[in-house]
C-alpha cells in the first residue's frame, strides 16, 4: 500500500472543491463539474477547512433546492453568481471558465436529439 499521508506537504499542499458534475444519462445528459472553491488548505486527519466546506454548500443546497433536484441543476437554475452569493464562496480569477472544446456539438449522450 503507498504511505499517502507522508507525501502531504502542507505548505503546498491543497484541495479544491468541484460541484454540479453528472455522469449518468437519467433524465437529462451527463454535466460537467466546476470549480467552487479553488484552494483549501490540507490539514488531515480531519481536514476542518474542507468539511466546513462542504457542509455549507450542501447545507445551501438542501435548503433552496426542489425536491429531486440534483446540484448541478439547482446551480444552473439559480445561476452561479446566486450560488456564490447564497454559498458565501468568493468569486475568484481560478472560477472563469474559458474552456471552448467539447461543446454542444459533441454526442455526450445516449438522449436522442433532431
Amino acid at each position: 500500500v503507498c504511505p499517502a499521508m507522508p507525501l502531504n506537504d502542507p505548505l503546498n499542499d491543497g484541495i479544491s472543491i468541484w460541484v454540479g458534475g453528472k455522469v449518468s444519462n437519467a433524465r437529462s445528459e451527463p454535466m460537467f463539474s466546476k470549480l467552487a472553491i479553488p484552494f483549501i488548505p490540507n490539514n488531515p486527519p480531519r481536514w476542518p477547512e474542507v468539511t466546513d466546506a462542504v457542509r455549507n454548500i450542501v447545507e445551501v443546497w438542501a435548503s433552496n433546492a426542489r425536491k429531486f433536484e440534483r446540484m448541478g441543476e439547482f446551480i444552473e437554475r439559480i445561476g452561479w453568481p446566486r450560488f456564490f452569493e447564497l454559498t458565501g464562496i468568493e468569486f475568484e480569477k481560478e472560477h472563469i471558465d474559458d474552456f471552448k472544446h467539447a461543446g454542444l456539438t459533441y454526442k455526450r449522450s445516449a438522449q436522442l436529439r433532431h
